[in-house]
């Protein structure tokens, strides 16, 4: 299962054409990072605590909305 979803996220990420970094079982983003491990997938943001999903529950759409989220929520002018 981890290994559908990474494909698909990072599928996502090229179509949105935001920039990562792949690291291992970790993808970096300007907006989080996420760890995969066997049983559950770890969300870094900033400010944010780490949140652990596993497989099972994770919510595709709100992971890929949290992915290309603007970090700046007041763009300069």
């Amino acid at each position: 299962m981890m290994s559908s979803i990474r494909t698909r996220i990072l599928a996502f990420l090229d179509l949105a054409h935001c920039t990562y970094k792949v690291e291992g079982n970790t993808i970096i983003t300007s907006a989080a990072v996420l760890a995969f491990t066997e049983d559950h997938l770890s969300i870094l943001r900033e400010g944010k605590p780490e949140r652990l999903m596993p497989y099972e529950k994770l919510n595709m759409d709100k992971i890929l909305f949290l992915l290309t989220a603007q970090t700046d929520k007041n763009p300069a002018r």
